[in-house]
C-alpha cells in the first residue's frame, strides 16, 4: 500500500471500504498540491468535485465573516454539498499551509456509492456531522449576537437600559396603547444639583449617586413598568395603563423613596433628591412629543424649587 492509499484509508469517507475499491479510486483521480493561502473552492462558483484532504489543512470561510467557519485537516473532505445538490459553492475553501488533496468527480462519487454501502454510510455521517456543527455554530453566533445586543442597550454604570433601548421599547409600548386606546404615562426624573455633587464630592460619589437612584427607582416600580437611563443624571419611566392621576401618585412615591433612601447618612450637603415631570398619552402623538411634554413638566418642577413633582 503506497502513501496515497494509506492517506485514503485514514479518511472518513473510506472507513471500512475494500482496498480494491480504494485503489481503483486512486487510479481514476488526480491529486493537487496547494500552496498556503491558495483557494481550492470559491463561493458562488460551480463545482463537481469532492476533495479529500490527504495532508495539510484547509479553512472554510463563509462570505461576510472575518474568521474561518471551520478548519479541516487530513482525512476530511470538502465540496461534497455543492457536488451532491448541483448548486453553487457556498463558502471559500483556502489552504492554511502546504496541502495535498485528491479530487473525486461527480461520476466517480456516485459510482463509489453504488459500489459500496460503506461509502454511502460514511458520506451520510460526514453530512450529518456538518449539519450538526453548523447548527451549533449558528446557536453560538446567535448567543453572541444577543450578548452584544444586550451590551449595546445596557448602561454600563447603573445596569439599566439605555437611551437606544428606550427609543425602541417605549415606542412599541406607546403604539400598543394607541392601538388599544389604553392610558399610558411617562416620567422624566432628574437628580437635583448633580453637578454640585460631582464638583464637591468627586465623580466617584456622583457615580454612586446614579447607581443608588437607579436601584431605588427600579425597586419602586411594577413588573410591567419600563425604566431607562435617559442620559447624564436623567431617568425615564414608562407606566402602561396609568392615567395622569395614577402616574402622578407613582411619581411622588418614587420621589419620596429617593429622598428617604439616598440621603447623605447625616451629611445634608450630600443628600440626593430628584425632580419629576409627568406626561400622559394624548391621542396618537409620537414618543418624541410625549417625552417633550414630560420634560416640560420636569422643567417646571425644577423651577418650583426642585425635589418635587409636576404634571
Amino acid at each position: 500500500m503506497n502513501e496515497l492509499q494509506a492517506g485514503l484509508f485514514r479518511s472518513r469517507l473510506f472507513r471500512g471500504v475494500p482496498e480494491g475499491l480504494v485503489s481503483a479510486t486512486v487510479a481514476g483521480s488526480e491529486t493537487r498540491e496547494l500552496a498556503p493561502h491558495e483557494v481550492l473552492l470559491r463561493a458562488g462558483a460551480d463545482n463537481d468535485v469532492l476533495y479529500l484532504v490527504l495532508a495539510g489543512q484547509v479553512s472554510v470561510h463563509v462570505p461576510g465573516s472575518d474568521r474561518p467557519h471551520v478548519q479541516l485537516g487530513a482525512g476530511e473532505c470538502v465540496g461534497e454539498l455543492s457536488l451532491i445538490d448541483s448548486r453553487h459553492v457556498s463558502a471559500d475553501v483556502v489552504a492554511d499551509e502546504p496541502t495535498l488533496v485528491l479530487g473525486i468527480d461527480r461520476g466517480q462519487l456516485w459510482s463509489l456509492i453504488d459500489s459500496s454501502a460503506d461509502v454511502a454510510r460514511n458520506l451520510l455521517g460526514i453530512l450529518a456531522g456538518r449539519v450538526r456543527y453548523d447548527d451549533e455554530a449558528l446557536e453560538a453566533s446567535s448567543s453572541e449576537k444577543r450578548h452584544f445586543e444586550a451590551l449595546a442597550t445596557v448602561d454600563g454604570l447603573t445596569g439599566l437600559r439605555n437611551r437606544r433601548w428606550l427609543d425602541d421599547a417605549f415606542g412599541r409600548q406607546l403604539a400598543r396603547a394607541v392601538r388599544t386606546d389604553q392610558p399610558l404615562s411617562l416620567l422624566m426624573i432628574d437628580i437635583d444639583h448633580f453637578k454640585h455633587v460631582n464638583d464637591t464630592h468627586g465623580h466617584a460619589r456622583g457615580d454612586q449617586a446614579l447607581i443608588r437612584v437607579a436601584q431605588t427607582l427600579a425597586q419602586g416600580l411594577r413588573p410591567q413598568d419600563l425604566l431607562a437611563r435617559y442620559g447624564g443624571e436623567e431617568f425615564a419611566v414608562l407606566l402602561p395603563g396609568l392615567d395622569p392621576q395614577a402616574a402622578a401618585a407613582i411619581a411622588e412615591r418614587l420621589r419620596r423613596a429617593v429622598q428617604a433612601q439616598c440621603g447623605g447618612e447625616g451629611d445634608q450637603t450630600s443628600a440626593i433628591t430628584v425632580s419629576v415631570g409627568v406626561g400622559s398619552r394624548c391621542g396618537d402623538e409620537p414618543l418624541a412629543r410625549l417625552l417633550e411634554r414630560a420634560d416640560d413638566a420636569l422643567y417646571r418642577a425644577k423651577q418650583a424649587g426642585r425635589n418635587c413633582t409636576r404634571a
